[in-house]
């Protein structure tokens, strides 16, 4: 059963395994999500013997009110990462899309003990450019250029991110979308976000999906090169493969892998 804890002003969704036999696991969430989008993944770490914990970013789900959502950087949520990893003692962490940079940058900080990237953003020099996502953004540059909220596009996100996801799994996630911050959208696409790969020590498994509209695998070829990390690329799947049918194959390979390199 997921339950919720605090950690300073932080809400954090958690499930106990019955049995400890692997090391706390750290689950860092996307753009325009909380951690409802770990759900599933947390049941099934902690059946697995690892404490499964997925924090909700400061401006949802209750994690500190009050935040003035518009101008939250993802420095900001770096260090919401930062102060869970610290709370949980050098977990393993795995981050989704925007979350795969958080888990980059909590590496850099040396907070954690493996990293796993799904899909992840890419860093500052890495450009992430797709004609189709430059046209979705379009709607977007007064909220990102002032630090304004964000409203998730549904029509744009089924054709970037749920492409490869049934009706089904695609009404589910649009239920689960939150606001986001504009600022961070300006510093995702324009801007970028800096992370010294000199010093990642931690190992690293980076995760491409073959059809993803979002993130495309030939961008994280190039984040899993730039850390000399081992690539594996996900055929027929797009940028939520977290959720699209088969999603326990892909946790049962990362949670093999977190207990072979914990």
């Amino acid at each position: 059963m997921v339950e919720t804890l605090q950690v300073g002003g932080l809400t954090v969704a958690h499930v106990r395994p019955s049995l400890v036999t692997g090391p706390p696991v750290l689950f860092v969430h996307g753009i325009f999500v909380d951690a409802r989008e770990w759900s599933d993944w947390l049941v099934y770490f902690a059946a697995r013997g690892f404490p499964a914990y997925a924090v909700n970013l400061r401006g949802r789900a209750g994690s500190r009110p009050g935040t003035r959502l518009g101008a939250v950087s993802v420095e900001d949520y770096v260090a919401d990462a930062v102060e869970v990893a610290e709370y949980l003692g050098q977990p393993a962490v795995v981050g989704h899309s925007m979350g795969g940079l958080i888990a980059q940058r909590l590496a850099a900080l040396d907070v954690v003990r493996s990293t796993v990237l799904i899909t992840p953003a890419p860093p500052r020099g890495i450009i992430l450019f797709s004609r189709e996502l430059l046209f979705s953004q379009v709607k977007y540059v007064p909220h990102i250029l002032f630090n304004r909220v964000i409203q998730p596009d549904h029509a744009a996100l089924r054709r970037l991110a749920m492409n490869r996801a049934p009706a089904s799994v695609q009404e589910r996630a649009l239920a689960e979308l939150v606001p986001d911050s504009g600022r961070v959208g300006r510093e995702l696409s324009v801007t970028g976000v800096s992370v010294d790969a000199r010093r990642i020590r931690c190992p690293m498994l980076v995760i491409a999906a073959e059809d993803d509209h979002f993130v495309p695998a030939r961008v994280v070829a190039k984040i899993a090169a730039r850390y000399d990390a081992t690539l594996h690329v996900i055929p027929d799947r797009g940028h939520i493969v977290t959720m699209e049918p088969g999603w326990e194959v892909l946790a049962d390979d990362v949670a093999r892998w977190i207990a072979e390199h914990g």
